[in-house]
C-alpha cells in the first residue's frame, strides 16, 4: 500500500537550503531538506534503505512518545546506540520537542556512562537493546535518571521497550520553537586532557555551522557518501546536518571495519566520506585493498586530529582521490577552517576560515601574530559553543572576549591558510627549548616502515623533558632503533632526535581513533 506523502508544511527554502531555516530549531534542517529535495533514499544501512520521508515520520513518532513521558524543553536525553537509522531519528525527535540530546559512545563502560548521567542531570536515557544493561547499571550512581527506554526487547528489568509505542504513536505535527542560544546538543569531550567536560552547543551553533559548511561544498544534489563517524562525535553530527543541507544519500556503517569500508565504497559507488587520520592509515595498510574498485571515491575530508602530510600524499597516490584536512573542535561545532572545492592545496594546511568564522593566531597576551609566526589558534563566530556544562570557570578559561582559545599552536600564511603545528600541552621543553612533537612525527612518517607514530615528552633530570617515540610498523615491516634515529637526523637537528624508540603493536586511541598521547606517555613510563 502506498502511504500518502508526509505533510511537512510549506517549503521553507525557495530552492537553496543555505538560505536558512524559518524556525530556530535544529530539527528544521531535516524538514526543510525534504521540502527542498523531495523524497529520496536518505539512509542505507545493512542491506535496507529508508527514505528521508520515512526517517522524518519515525522521528515525529518518537518525539510523541518522549513527549508523552514528560520530556520537554531543556531536558537532557542520553542516547546510547551505535550508528544506525534510529540514531538519526533520535536527534530529530529530541530536538523537535525542544529537549537536549546527549549522545554517548557505545564503547563506554558503566563508570564512564554513570559520570555522564550524573554530571548532565539527564532524566531519560534512550538506548539500543544490547546497551541497556550498561546504562541500567550506570544509573545506580545517577538517581536522577528515572527512565530507561529501549528501542527493542531487552531482558533488563529497569528498561521499557518502546518499539511498539513508536509504531502506534500519533506523530507530533509541529516543532517547539527555540531561541538561538537555547541548548540543543551536549557533547562530552574525549578526556584526552582530563575528565570529560560537557560542551554546550545551541540550535544556532548547529544551524549556522551546517549551512556555512554546506555552502562551501560544491557538490551536486544527492551525492552518495559513506558515514563512518560516530554520532557521539561532533564530526559525525556535522556530517548528518550538512547532509540535510546538501541532500546526501548516506550509507551508514555501524562501526569502523576496514574491509566493509572498501566493500561499501565499491558496492554503492561512494564519492565522498569524512574520516579521522587513523582511518586513512587503516585503509592504506589493508593488505587486500587492490581487490576492490573504489574509483568512484573522489574526495575525503579528514578531521578530528592532525593529518600527517605523508599519509595524505600516500592516500592520494594510492587511491587517486583528493584528501583535504579541515580544522575544528567540539567547542567550535567541529567547524573553523576547511578547503572549498576550488581551493588549491597548501602543504600542511587545514584550509582557510569558513565564511563567517574568524580565525586568528595570537600570542599569550592576545595579540595577533604576523603571517608565518606561531601562536595559539583562536576562533570567533556563531560556531563557538555556549560554554561548558556546569562550569563557568572552565568556560572563562577558554572563551575570552568572544574568542575561543583552542590550545593548539598554529601558523597562518599571508592568504589565511592555517597550519596546525602542535597542541600547547604536547610541546616538549628540552633544555629550555620548545620542540614540536609533530615536526618529529612528520619526519618519521617519511620512513616506509612506519604506520603510526606518537612522540611525547618524558621527565629528565637534566633537560626537563626528554623525547621518546612510540612506533607502530606496517604489516610485515621492521626497522632498528639505529635506522630510525639515522632517518630522523635527515629531517631535524640532532637535539630533536628521540632518545628512545619503543615498538608497540598499537597505540592507545579514543573511541573515534584519535591517539591518546597521555596514555602513550603513561605506557612508555611504566613499560606496559
Amino acid at each position: 500500500m502506498t502511504r500518502p506523502p508526509l505533510d511537512v508544511g510549506s517549503p521553507v527554502y525557495a530552492s537553496n537550503p543555505q538560505e536558512g531555516p524559518s524556525r530556530m530549531n535544529a530539527a528544521q534542517l531535516a524538514i526543510d531538506s525534504l521540502a527542498c529535495f523531495g523524497v529520496y533514499d536518505a539512509v542505507r544501512f545493512e542491506g535496507s534503505t529508508r527514505t528521508n520521508e520515512e526517517q522524518e515520520l519515525v522521528a515525529r513518532k518518537l518525539a510523541a512518545v518522549l513527549q508523552a513521558r514528560g520530556v520537554g524543553p531543556g531536558d537532557r536525553v542520553v542516547v546510547m546506540m551505535p550508528n544506525c537509522p534510529e540514531i538519526f531519528c533520535a536527534f530529530q525527535a529530541v530536538w523537535k520537542i525542544g529537549a537536549v540530546i546527549l549522545p554517548v559512545m557505545p564503547q563506554l563502560g558503566e563508570r564512564e556512562v554513570g559520570y555522564l548521567l550524573e554530571d548532565s542531570g539527564a532524566r531519560v536515557a534512550l538506548v539500543a537493546p544490547l546497551l541497556a544493561p550498561v546504562v541500567d547499571a550506570a544509573r545506580s550512581g545517577a538517581p536522577g535518571c528515572e527512565t530507561l527506554l529501549s528501542l527493542g526487547p531487552t531482558e533488563v528489568a529497569g528498561a521499557t521497550d518502546i518499539a511498539a509505542e513508536i509504531a502506534a504513536a500519533e506523530p507530533v505535527d509541529s516543532l517547539v520553537d527555540r531561541a538561538g542560544d537555547d541548548l540543543a546538543l551536549l557533547l562530552y569531550t574525549s578526556g584526552t586532557t582530563g575528565r570529560p567536560k560537557g560542551v554546550m552547543l545551541t540550535h544556532d551553533n548547529i544551524l549556522w555551522s551546517s549551512q556555512q559548511v554546506g555552502g562551501m561544498a560544491e557538490m551536486p544534489e544527492g551525492m552518495p557518501i559513506l558515514h563512518v563517524m560516530p554520532m557521539a562525535h561532533s564530526f559525525g553530527v556535522l556530517m548528518m546536518c550538512v547532509g540535510f543541507v546538501k541532500g546526501f544519500r548516506a550509507t551508514v556503517m555501524v562501526r569502523w571495519d576496514t574491509r566493509e569500508v572498501f566493500e561499501n565504497i565499491e558496492r554503492h559507488r561512494i564519492e565522498r566520506m569524512g574520516m579521522v587520520p587513523t582511518m586513512l592509515t587503516y585503509l592504506l595498510d589493508f593488505p587486500e585493498r587492490e581487490r576492490f574498485d573504489i574509483g568512484s571515491l573522489n574526495w575525503v575530508w579528514s578531521g578530528g586530529a592532525a593529518l600527517a602530510n605523508e599519509v595524505r600524499v600516500d592516500f592520494e597516490r594510492e587511491f587517486g582521490c583528493t584528501v583535504r584536512d579541515g580544522y575544528g573542535l567540539t567547542e567550535s561545532t567541529a567547524v573553523a577552517t576547511a578547503y572549498s572545492d576550488s581551493d588549491g592545496y597548501r602543504s600542511g594546511s587545514c584550509g582557510r576560515a569558513v565564511d563567517g568564522v574568524e580565525v586568528a593566531v595570537m600570542d599569550d597576551d592576545h595579540n595577533r601574530m604576523p603571517a608565518g609566526s606561531p601562536g595559539e589558534v583562536c576562533i570567533r563566530g556563531r560556531n563557538v559553543m555556549k560554554g561548558y556544562w556546569g562550569s563557568a570557570e572552565a568556560t572563562a578559561e577558554v572563551v575570552r572576549d568572544g574568542w575561543l582559545h583552542s590550545g593548539d599552536i598554529g601558523v597562518m600564511d599571508a592568504d589565511g591558510f592555517l597550519r596546525i603545528t602542535d597542541r600547547k600541552k604536547d610541546l616538549i621543553i628540552k633544555g629550555g627549548e620548545n620542540i614540536s612533537p609533530r615536526e618529529i612525527e612528520e619526519a618519521l612518517y617519511e620512513h616506509p616502515a612506519i604506520s603510526e607514530i606518537a612522540v611525547v615528552a618524558v621527565p629528565h633530570e637534566t633537560w626537563g623533558d626528554d623525547i621518546w617515540a612510540a612506533v607502530v610498523f606496517k604489516p610485515g615491516a621492521d626497522a632498528s632503533e639505529e635506522e630510525l634515529r639515522a632517518h630522523t637526523a635527515d629531517f631535524v637537528t640532532r637535539f630533536k632526535i628521540p632518545s628512545r624508540f619503543v615498538v608497540q603493536a598499537e597505540l592507545p586511541k579514543n573511541a573515534v581513533g584519535k591517539i591518546m598521547k597521555r596514555e602513550v606517555r603513561a605506557s612508555l613510563l611504566t613499560g606496559s
